[in-house]
């Protein structure tokens, strides 16, 4: 009976211990803690910033884990790791080899994204998984967290990684802007071979980034404006850079590359910032981007010293004209003295990045590919230029004169009977290309939107010039539809960059047909359509 009692006591024993090492284990889960700290966006163009942890003060990372130990034990070999499907495999953050009670681990990830995430056009939601352990944790004992973050497309620029709700400054609105670097491309083969077209063809020659000469510095700077400005680019307006801490709808801004303002021939104030930083950085000057509230221009520093350009002068929304070279340089100083003057008065809304610095400072370039679609887009703005080694093709500026309107006629014409008045502002191109003889001038708006042309060919029948013309435009990639009717001519001209609708008159003299046409692009046409039949009127 003794040792029946004996027996059911130590079986009574063993069911306790057992149990207790249950409640125990029940006891100890749960307590280990896990805050999460998210970034909610990442920017492609930026990824090389978001994988450095020295990169500009380690701050941009995808996120912050911090891990409290509550519990009474010491937990060995905790690892952490995480993965974002689709991008990032299964990656180990840290082991700590020992974490002692009420021990607080903070561990940041700063993921590793392939370079190919630069050719991201569209923004996504993704998914981080975050996976927890420690050795003799049992698979109940493993944490296990996900939350979502967004990927913006290449192009996103976010102007602050600060909530908006917790924005109490300029400097909070304005907090992205060294991150404005991996949007400088110098690297890029497109820029580059830009750049090489503007040092050859523009100004034959140029050694400023090697022989630190200012004026040789300033020769370059002025030689991308006249490479924009010959080339037709339009300035698109100063929208959506935050001009004030409550302009939260503009705290973000799609941002064309250095290469699509090229081929693209348009840009925002910050896009051309960016294009003309990209350049003089590949000719090994150093770029500055000023910015100012609704405003950005390009400039850069040498041998202490600060220059800048109006680069926004070549024309378009919200100016009243098309600036030279000259203007646009004293405009740049202008503004540069003044934004010198409310820096010294601590006015926080006047910034500038200096790239190089943030090159430095881990804000890296992105790396993107050759295009020989692209390249051939390049030499089709070059084809434009003034006349160089390879290019016999040039374009002069005319100096509008004081008065409101004047005669677009070109004095070499065969015939001076037709002729058009425009507003003195236009801007007016000569013989703008020479193997187009027929093509004797063009009158482009400051917007660019609008434009007259002006052909003399050397022919008595109407339908025969309007073929002359059509078939010069054809080796060019243009084709041209038309309908005469008396001495009135519609038609479109299709081309790479779009439909362009027109009117004109037609007037035959002897053996010479001159036609004057004024039109637009056809999703602007009707929007000009008051302007087109005021200079249509004009035409006699």
């Amino acid at each position: 009976m003794k040792k029946h009692i004996i027996s059911i006591v130590l079986i009574a024993l063993g069911v306790f211990l057992l149990a207790s090492s249950f409640i125990g284990g029940f006891k100890e889960k749960g307590e280990v803690s896990l805050d999460i700290e998210k970034t909610e966006t990442i920017m492609p163009a930026a990824h090389n910033v978001y994988n450095n942890e020295e990169a500009l003060n380690g701050k941009y990372y995808l996120f912050k884990a911090r891990l409290t130990n509550n519990t009474n034990k010491i937990l060995e070999d905790v690892t952490v790791k995480y993965r974002i499907p689709g991008f990032i495999e299964w990656t180990e953050l840290e082991v700590i080899g020992e974490m002692f009670s009420g021990q607080i681990a903070a561990i940041r990830a700063y993921p590793k994204f392939k370079d190919d995430i630069t050719e991201k056009m569209t923004e996504s939601v993704e998914k981080v998984d975050i996976e927890i352990t420690w050795d003799g944790a049992e698979e109940d004992d493993i944490i296990e967290e996900s939350f979502s973050f967004r990927i913006s497309d290449r192009n996103e620029f976010k102007f602050t990684n600060v909530p908006a709700s917790e924005i109490l400054g300029w400097s909070d609105v304005h907090n992205n802007t060294a991150l404005l670097a991996c949007f400088v491309t110098p690297n890029d083969p497109i820029v580059k071979y830009y750049t090489q077209n503007i040092q050859e063809k523009m100004l034959k020659g140029e050694s400023a980034g090697v022989t630190k000469d200012p004026k040789e510095a300033m020769r370059f700077l002025m030689g991308i404006y006249e490479a924009t400005r010959q080339s037709h680019m339009v300035y698109s307006g100063t929208k959506m850079i935050p001009e004030s801490l409550t302009d939260i709808s503009k705290f973000s801004q799609s941002n064309r590359l250095p290469r699509e303002v090229i081929t693209g021939n348009t840009g925002l104030c910050l896009e051309l910032s960016t294009l003309y930083a990209s350049i003089l950085s590949s000719a090994g000057i150093d770029p500055i981007i000023f910015l100012v509230p609704g405003h950005a221009y390009p400039g850069f520093k040498m041998n202490g010293q600060y220059y800048a350009i109006e680069a926004t002068g070549i024309g378009g929304e919200g100016l009243g004209g098309i600036q030279t070279v000259d203007k646009a340089v004293e405009t740049g100083m202008k503004s540069l003295q003044d934004f010198f003057t409310k820096q010294q008065q601590g006015d926080p809304r006047y910034t500038m990045v200096d790239i190089h610095v943030a090159n430095q400072n881990g804000a890296t370039a992105m790396v993107l590919k050759d295009d020989d679609f692209l390249r051939k887009k390049v030499d089709e703005m070059v084809a434009v230029w003034g006349e160089g080694k390879s290019n016999k093709k040039q374009i002069v500026y005319v100096q509008p004169t004081s008065s409101t309107t004047r005669d677009v006629t070109p004095r070499p014409a065969v015939n001076r009977s037709l002729s058009v008045a425009i507003p003195s502002s236009w801007q007016t191109i000569r013989r703008p290309y020479p193997d187009i003889p027929v093509l004797t001038a063009n009158a482009i708006a400051p917007d660019q939107a609008t434009s007259i042309s002006v052909f003399d060919v050397p022919t008595a029948n109407a339908n025969e010039a309007m073929d002359l013309i059509r078939s010069y435009l054809y080796s060019y990639g243009q084709e041209v539809s038309y309908q005469l009717n008396g001495n009135q001519v519609v038609g479109q001209t299709y081309s790479s960059y779009g439909t362009l609708n027109w009117v004109g008159k037609v007037l035959n003299k002897g053996n010479n047909i001159r036609i004057v046409t004024v039109g637009a692009p056809d999703y602007l046409y009707n929007q000009k359509s008051g302007v087109i039949n005021q200079l249509f009127n004009s035409i006699r």
